[in-house]
């Protein structure tokens, strides 16, 4: 499978378009690959929610004895979420209905992903769905709008080694202008965007 052009909000690779299978002149050392994150916070935004991890291949729970602030940290950085604000409990985002994690993590704080941390069994498991942990991160803006009438219009910038920059229109569309908006919880981008666009002088 070569030429894959997915537009993001695809359920599965194979919805994508591509050049077509079998057609292609790569050969393997040009194969694509990914990380994927085996932590994620659910029932609220990308950076808030009950937290699940991912054990042999199904989604568990974390009990609130088996986490503390140093896993949080861990968390959050894996997510590229900032830091840690708050460590909360069932009552924000559900109970939810998956299994339960037994083991206790004894991350150091400095780890890059949640599986890197050490874990031992839990001394006492009493843990329930009245016990699951749920976190909030401070969500790390990478991307901005800036002189428009609202935080939701105006010229695209984007974080870059911490400066701020802003972005070429050129072959921008409303494809890229619907990730923006998406990304900042904004919506859909509005058919007018490239007379908005040229009156902020972009």
């Amino acid at each position: 499978m070569s030429f894959v052009r997915c537009t993001g909000s695809e359920s599965t690779l194979k919805n994508c378009g591509s050049g077509g299978w079998g057609r292609s002149t790569c050969d393997h050392t040009k194969d694509a690959g990914v990380i994927c994150s085996e932590v994620r916070l659910v029932g609220g935004s990308r950076c808030s929610g009950r937290l699940e991890i991912l054990d042999n291949q199904s989604w568990v729970s974390v009990c609130a004895a088996a986490f503390d602030q140093q896993d949080a940290e861990v968390v959050c950085r894996e997510l590229d979420c900032g830091n840690p604000v708050q460590v909360l409990g069932e009552g924000d985002f559900g109970k939810g209905d998956a299994q339960m994690w037994t083991q206790e993590i004894q991350c150091r704080g400095n780890e890059s992903q949640i599986h890197l941390c050490p874990t031992s069994p839990l001394e006492e498991n009493n843990c329930s769905h009245e016990h699951n942990i749920a976190l909030q991160c401070t969500d790390i803006i990478n991307v901005r709008l800036v002189g428009g009438h609202s935080r939701c219009a105006g010229r695209v910038e984007v974080l870059h080694r911490g400066q701020w920059g802003t972005v070429c229109g050129v072959g921008w569309d409303l494809a890229d202008a619907a990730v923006v908006c998406r990304e900042l919880d904004c919506g859909e981008p509005k058919s007018g965007w490239l007379e908005v666009l040229a009156a902020l002088g972009g």
